[in-house]
């Protein structure tokens, strides 16, 4: 990431463009997962489309409205099961009205349309739950190869897609680990990604665990807050481009994070 992406998103924490002051519990999270760092990533500009996959209470969805502006725009997707969560609906009634460029889209992931023209895209620990299904939450089984292409399709080519997850073993199957512990090996990720037309162009361990134990569920309270993250960055190709090399980021120290299953901020 370059130290201007990373500038102006520390800016934006911490003076906020537009919308007012964040709620103390967004706050209260940042610590642990580090949002300047990865919106510098994404690299959010003013005038933007984000799509915002499950956005759950609207943490990214809040931070990613002040980044585009009252000139862009942040679809934040949610389903009707997730969205009748206790306490959900007053959440996004009090950020749609202080984030008027905020449009909240309810439906499943490959069955419902999808806004068009996306400069960027993110998967905040939701990228997994492609492959996730619950008859409490009224998620059907999904497939996730059918959603990502069409994710492509409705973004600019340059576009943008960040993925941020829990990680699981190397080898792990995705929908049984998904339904086990809530985990995607990253190298399933980069598959379903290149063969959705995706190129990987970065990826970062900024939130990586070395102490986690990837056979435990990740709302376990031995490792919950303390889970392995991968971060990979992933775009829609220029027409003629060649296939760019992807670049690191790495720190060395662990950033734990806190969490609600399956309702997450």
């Amino acid at each position: 990431m370059t130290r201007g992406w990373l500038a102006t998103a520390l800016l934006l924490l911490a003076v906020p463009a537009w919308g007012g002051a964040r709620p103390p519990s967004d706050v209260a999270l940042d610590g642990a997962r580090k949002p300047a760092e990865m919106l510098a990533l994404l690299q959010v500009a003013p005038g933007q489309r984000v799509l915002d996959v499950v956005a759950g209470g609207g943490y990214y969805t809040r931070l990613l409205a002040d980044a585009v502006g009252p000139g862009g725009e942040v679809v934040a997707h949610s389903t009707e099961g997730l969205f009748a969560a206790p306490g959900m609906a007053a959440r996004w009634s009090g950020l749609k009205r202080s984030h008027p460029n905020v449009r909240l889209v309810l439906g499943i992931p490959g069955n419902m349309p999808l806004p068009q023209r996306l400069d960027r895209v993110l998967f905040h620990l939701t990228f997994h739950d492609l492959w996730w299904e619950s008859a409490a939450y009224r998620i059907p089984q999904m497939e996730p190869s059918r959603f990502l292409k069409q994710l492509h399709s409705a973004m600019v080519p340059g576009g943008a897609v960040l993925v941020i997850d829990h990680r699981a073993r190397a080898g792990a199957q995705p929908r049984a680990e998904t339904m086990a512990r809530h985990r995607v090996d990253p190298a399933v990720v980069k598959a379903e990604m290149a063969a959705a037309g995706f190129r990987l162009t970065a990826e970062s361990d900024l939130l990586a665990n070395p102490g986690d134990d990837l056979a435990r569920l990740v709302y376990d309270p031995a490792i919950r807050g303390q889970t392995s993250r991968f971060v990979l960055r992933f775009v829609r190709p220029l027409p003629g481009f060649s296939r760019p090399l992807a670049c690191r980021t790495s720190s060395r120290s662990d950033h734990p994070r806190t969490a609600a299953e399956p309702v997450r901020q």
